[in-house]
């Protein structure tokens, strides 16, 4: 589990960056897609960041008792 959160980490953190660079590559050129890649990059991170949000609420499960379980996997 550990590790596929780690793959997903990364996964999130390219789609950031390449939106982030798709961004300024519309800004500078002009393109009519700049306010749609501007939304996403300010949207994209706010939906991941409620799903998590919400993935740990359906759990149950604080955020000292995963503190707990990852020193436990240590």
């Amino acid at each position: 589990m550990n590790k596929l959160r780690r793959v997903v980490a990364m996964l999130t953190v390219f789609l950031i960056v390449g939106l982030i660079i798709g961004t300024l590559i519309c800004a500078f050129t002009g393109s009519k897609y700049f306010m749609g890649m501007l939304f996403l990059t300010l949207a994209v991170p706010v939906v991941l960041w409620v799903f998590m949000w919400f993935t740990n609420l359906v759990s149950g499960q604080s955020q000292e008792e995963q503190n707990e379980d990852k020193e436990q996997q240590e």
